[in-house]
């Protein structure tokens, strides 16, 4: 069988694995966090230009495009940020608030975190989406918000990608899950959020002229964040001074985010950091330790199959 092809029943083990998982319009959705109400439900939320959507495959660089984000919309105030968390400042459109654990969840947390909120209003709102493009509201398919995506080199992200499997509880902490398993079940894509190469070049297509959406790449971040930050600066509307940029710089660079509590998930229930952190390595080119030569030519083959042709370049170390 061919390297990429995930077999039936590999396919079958999958969904067994992932708690309660639901399969709609050809998706596979962890049932714990994401089900087909809520995502039909948005089809009536109304976004508009104070609003700014990051879209993303998961593990892509979503966190750290929202830290970077957040601070612009707080105008660099990176003292704010850091007694606020996260998934209070930039919340995920398509989580299920409905389900008693998020309730619960919630509930406990703004208990323990009551006496760190403040007035702060951002100048931009933020929320973040792993949802495929068809399936995003049409207020924002029609432009009446902001819509930044990140992608990732696919190496990479595949690697992050099983890693977070195994701590994620809403996708069934999958430490059974060996890396020559999940390689065909990412090349198939037959996962939560589906093909990648379907993902990444369905927004590249509709990030293309298209004033209200930038796409951006996690390799461009890690090389220069300093630049991409006045890129998006530009893009969201919220300029900053040289020493905000330099100050948001530093706040948001990999080492400063992993030991932030506010901003790495750290004591997120969805996730069981004992076995492995949010926030692991940050680094391009990690994907050499776990590519067995065969995978990474037979993944070559697959990458080139899919992107010829569509002017979407990423860089693999």
């Amino acid at each position: 069988m061919d390297l990429c092809e995930a077999s039936e029943e590999l396919k079958q083990k999958y969904l067994f694995r992932v708690p309660y998982s639901k399969e709609f319009a050809d998706y596979i959705w962890p049932g714990m966090v994401v089900n087909p109400e809520k995502i039909l439900s948005l089809n009536d939320m109304q976004l508009g230009p104070d609003d700014v959507v990051i879209a993303s495959y998961p593990k892509s660089g979503t966190t750290w495009a929202s830290e970077v984000l957040s601070a612009i919309a707080h105008d660099g105030d990176t003292e704010m940020l850091s007694r606020i968390r996260m998934d209070e400042r930039v919340l995920w459109l398509e989580l299920d608030d409905k389900a008693w654990w998020i309730k619960f969840f919630y509930i406990w947390k703004n208990k323990i975190f009551s006496n760190s909120a403040t007035n702060a209003v951002p100048k931009k709102r933020i929320c973040f989406t792993h949802l495929p493009l068809e399936l995003l509201p049409p207020s924002i398919l029609e432009g009446k918000c902001k819509l930044l995506y990140v992608a990732r080199n696919p190496k990479d992200q595949a690697v992050s990608f099983f890693h977070f499997h195994r701590m994620a509880r809403f996708l069934g902490m999958q430490t059974h899950t060996s890396w020559n398993e999940f390689f065909p079940l990412f090349c198939s894509g037959f996962l939560y959020c589906g093909s990648w190469f379907e993902h990444v070049l369905a927004y590249w297509k509709f990030t293309q002229n298209n004033p209200q959406a930038k796409f951006i790449c996690y390799e461009d971040m890690k090389r220069d964040l300093m630049a991409e930050m006045e890129s998006l600066e530009q893009f969201v509307g919220v300029p900053l001074s040289m020493e905000q940029r330099v100050k948001v710089v530093k706040h948001c660079s990999f080492d400063s985010m992993k030991d932030n509590k506010m901003a790495n998930r750290d004591g997120v229930m969805l996730f069981n950091e004992k076995i492995s952190k949010f926030m692991r390595k940050g680094i391009v080119g990690d994907w050499k330790n776990y590519f067995t030569v065969a995978q990474s030519e037979a993944f070559d083959e697959l990458y080139q199959e899919k992107m010829t042709g569509t002017g979407l370049h990423f860089e693999f170390e």
